[in-house]
């Protein structure tokens, strides 16, 4: 997938610690491909599922959360090997959470979500992204994606860890305006008479991908821009009613 490894790789060149994970994908036709597995990996889909199934098999009546997860594969909260897996979290996921924002992500519920043996977020499946969604309806409407039970994992909104999350998504934006042209400029070659849904807007995409690099605020003016873009996505109700969609019509837990 070219965006994410451009992007990685700028954010590697700059010394900042967010992890992406880019994975192959071989054009072999115009409505066909093949598409890199990413190993050893669970979705949050099937993570949730799972523990449903434990919490019910064990007479558990809570509801099962991801932070059940990390606790049960990494140990308790004040354990290394928890910390340590927070903290490749935290920093994979305020990657995503800029990369789902500069190119207008979609579609991600559970199932196009991933976790690694290491604590990564991984987000996979990019069929809406830029001027397309689902249907065109355009219902996502948060900057990413960062429900409560993401926030739990980090240690809630007051921890030192949220603060880190904030700090790299900050460093991450500043990192990227520095480089946008190598981004945009993979945009308009590709927009240029092309039929994608993802173009159909015309130049309009090219600007609107742009203008989400802030390239003329100043630093002060781009922490109120991170601050604004996590509020807006905090337990967004459309990112909720979404995720509700999918599992009353897909099962996607």
């Amino acid at each position: 997938m070219t965006y994410p490894r451009r992007v990685a790789d700028l954010w590697e060149e700059e010394g900042v610690p967010l992890y992406l994970r880019p994975y192959k994908i071989v054009c072999i036709g115009c409505d066909a491909g093949l598409i890199e597995p990413v190993l050893d990996t669970l979705s949050l889909h099937q993570i949730k599922r799972n523990l449903n199934n434990l919490f019910r098999k064990n007479g558990v009546t809570a509801t099962p959360t991801l932070r059940n997860h990390f606790e049960n594969l990494f140990g308790s909260i004040s354990s290394e090997t928890y910390v340590n897996a927070q903290k490749k979290f935290i920093q994979s996921t305020a990657a995503y959470s800029l990369v789902s924002y500069f190119l207008q992500l979609k579609d991600r519920h559970n199932g196009n979500i991933l976790l690694d043996m290491e604590g990564h977020l991984i987000h996979i499946d990019y069929g809406f992204w830029l001027s397309s969604s689902p249907k065109n309806l355009g219902f996502e409407t948060a900057p990413f994606k960062l429900t409560s039970e993401i926030i739990e994992v980090m240690g809630g909104v007051d921890s030192d860890m949220f603060l880190y999350y904030k700090s790299l998504l900050l460093r991450g934006i500043m990192a990227a305006r520095k480089h946008y042209r190598r981004i945009v400029s993979l945009a308009e070659i590709m927009s240029t008479g092309s039929k994608m849904q993802c173009f159909r807007a015309g130049i309009e995409t090219v600007r609107s991908l742009e203008s989400r690099f802030h390239i003329s605020s100043t630093d002060e003016q781009l922490q109120q821009i991170v601050d604004s873009l996590v509020d807006g996505s905090r337990d967004n109700y459309t990112t909720r009613f979404y995720d509700s969609f999918q599992y009353y019509t897909n099962g996607i837990h």
